[in-house]
């Protein structure tokens, strides 16, 4: 079923890559010339990730004019406030956000009081901004992996004074360039690491179950759910696994842009005003909140908490296609018990939490039990509720997060829960639960969340993988002092590549003309197979190539040795092609070979100090 009408639109550029920030140039030369105010907190700066990403810019058409750097955890007015000034002082046209979500949402704000001016009182509310105005552009780098703010129109700023948080949303908070890089996130505590990934997994969560779901919001909710759910205590447990931290981004990611079309719920309305009374962390209240919000939403969408479940890896014997057959798994076969079955209760105990397998006369058997469907998916989406009190459990194990709101900081007996109620009750993600909160529900699931008394749960072996830490190989650069080494080292490499026996027929078979043209040195070499002959060429060539592939000469070295992808490095720019692009990339599989060949290459040569580790 589809709902009646849905809209999705993602006008943010996201580029993912593990030590990317090491080589912005093609990736922000599209925004020009630009003088940029970078927005973000103490703890980072002193970890060295700022000057990290300051360094990174250094060649590129952006000037960090001024540096912002006195964010705090819960962004203020008066943060906003001080931060839009400076930015106006420095004459600065662009916000690069270098933080967590309120470093985000402060430039987000910051930029919008810098362009309108006035209060920040009078910028509040839901797209106020006509469809014609616009703001400076921004450059979002994110340090932790659970607000997904950096491709969100939405900011949330605190009022101190009023114990509330101020609600943003404007089309033109989207910012143009959102950088992920695992290496980024590597030095965020486990807690941290623990209530963002929880942040992230309750914003997928509830942009499946709302009330303005649609196709393309389901399909990226639950894939975020899947990435998170899967990582999130391997990158508490082993904080280096760069697959793991870069799992966490893209599913913060994704479950960002789900829950921007389809809002979020009854989770975020209790979050947020437990935030803004009691100054509870975000992601912890989420955490805690989330598994009593979920089992009070549970009947009305039973089906969709149901797909949660398998999305997190539960294993059910699912009854699928009208209760017509169930799921396959290798662990047991009952399909010859359930032949004759015409007692429910026999039925229902052989459908557990444990896997089965049935199939030949179980399908036919089934198919005359549709209500076992039913039951089967009730059971799964109260499984799904179980598994995030049970992952709360297993990241208080890793992490000490806190399990309960009174060990969360509050100390006061919950003496203010009517105030937190109230402040629920206001927020405008209520207005998107399936079901209609109702005030003494608020009450009742904060009540229990503040006494709870679960315990930490050990992490198994079983729950995590071995560390596979992605490797950064660091990039050689001015591997050829001069065109004449160029030409010296790769001429007589391809030279090599035309005289081998599995490589060159097959070039020459190709009936291709390539010419690369390359940069720092500069030199051309033309390979072209359109003759008798098989010829490499240096320098001018009288021909017209099919395709011309212009790079820097180091990129071509990196090549050589199998560490630099072409097709990404097309789409990065680091390459520019110009003719028939497929066909040369159904070169790469001919050419394999060649990256084994290089290196050993290189060391007969006495070059053995380029070759690539």
């Amino acid at each position: 079923m589809l709902p009646d009408y849905f809209e999705f639109s993602l006008p943010t550029k996201l580029v993912f890559g593990m030590g990317i920030l090491e080589n912005l140039g093609e990736t922000v030369r599209p925004l020009g010339k630009r003088k940029a105010i970078l927005v973000t907190d103490e703890i980072l700066v002193n970890t060295g990730l700022v000057e990290k990403v300051i360094s990174g810019f250094k060649g590129t058409p952006i000037k960090i004019a001024a540096t912002f750097d006195q964010v705090p955890p819960n962004s203020t007015i008066d943060t906003v406030e001080k931060c839009a000034a400076l930015s106006t002082q420095k004459g600065c046209d662009m916000f690069i956000a270098v933080g967590g979500g309120s470093v985000i949402d402060t430039a987000k704000v910051a930029n919008l009081l810098a362009v309108k001016g006035g209060s920040l009182q009078d910028h509040m509310g839901a797209y106020l901004l006509g469809s014609d105005e616009t703001l400076f552009p921004a450059i979002v780098i994110p340090t932790t992996a659970g607000t997904g703010s950096e491709v969100t129109k939405v900011a949330v700023i605190a009022d101190p004074e009023n114990d509330v948080k101020l609600p943003f949303a404007e089309a033109q908070f989207l910012p143009h360039l959102a950088i992920l890089d695992p290496t980024m996130t590597v030095s965020m505590p486990g807690r941290l690491t623990a209530m963002t990934g929880m942040d992230a997994l309750t914003h997928a969560i509830e942009a499946y179950v709302d009330k303005e779901w649609s196709p393309a919001s389901d399909a990226l909710a639950l894939h975020a759910i899947t990435l998170i759910s899967g990582n999130i205590l391997q990158a508490c447990a082993k904080p280096h696994d760069l697959q793991a931290r870069g799992a966490m981004q893209v599913g913060s990611f994704l479950a960002g842009v789900a829950f921007s079309h389809s809002m979020v719920g009854m989770v975020h309305g209790i979050a947020h005003a437990l935030g803004g009374v009691y100054h509870i962390p975000h992601g912890l209240a989420n955490a805690l909140i989330l598994p009593e919000v979920m089992a009070y939403n549970l009947e009305a969408r039973v089906d969709r908490y149901a797909d949660i479940a398998v999305a997190m890896g539960i294993s059910f014997p699912q009854v699928v296609g009208q209760s017509r057959s169930l799921l396959r798994s290798p662990r047991l076969d009952v399909f010859s018990k359930l032949a004759n079955l015409s007692a429910v209760d026999s039925l229902k105990a052989l459908v557990t939490t444990t896997s089965h397998q049935a199939r030949h006369k179980v399908a036919a058997a089934i198919g005359n039990l549709g209500f076992i469907d039913t039951w089967v998916r009730r059971q799964a989406a109260q499984a799904a509720v179980e598994k995030i009190r049970c992952l709360n459990q297993q990241l208080a194990y890793l992490t000490k997060m806190p399990l309960n709101l009174k060990d969360a900081g509050i100390s006061d007996n919950l003496a203010r829960l009517e105030q937190v109620a109230t402040v629920a009750m206001e927020d405008g993600a209520m207005l998107y639960n399936p079901i209609e909160p109702e005030r003494d529900a608020v009450i009742d699931i904060v009540k229990r969340a503040f006494h709870a008394k679960p315990t930490p749960l050990p992490v198994s072996k079983a729950d995590l993988r071995p560390l596979v830490a992605a490797r950064l190989d660091k990039a050689m650069t001015q591997v050829f002092k001069d065109a004449k080494m160029l030409y010296a080292v790769l001429m007589e490499f391809y030279e090599l590549l035309k005289n081998h026996p599995e490589i060159g027929p097959k070039l020459a078979q190709s009936n291709l003309c390539v010419q690369f043209r390359y940069k720092h040195p500069t030199a051309v070499i033309t390979i072209d197979a359109t003759g008798d002959d098989l010829k490499i060429v240096q320098g001018d060539f009288k021909g017209q190539p099919e395709v011309v592939l212009t790079m820097n000469a180091d990129f071509a070295h990196a090549f050589w040795h199998g560490k630099a992808n072409l097709v990404s490095a097309l789409t990065r720019r680091q390459v520019k092609a110009r003719g028939n692009v497929p066909k040369t990339i159904k070169l790469l599989p001919i050419l394999k070979p060649s990256y084994a060949i290089y290196p050993k290459f290189l060391a007969d040569k006495g070059l053995r100090h380029l070759v690539m580790t």
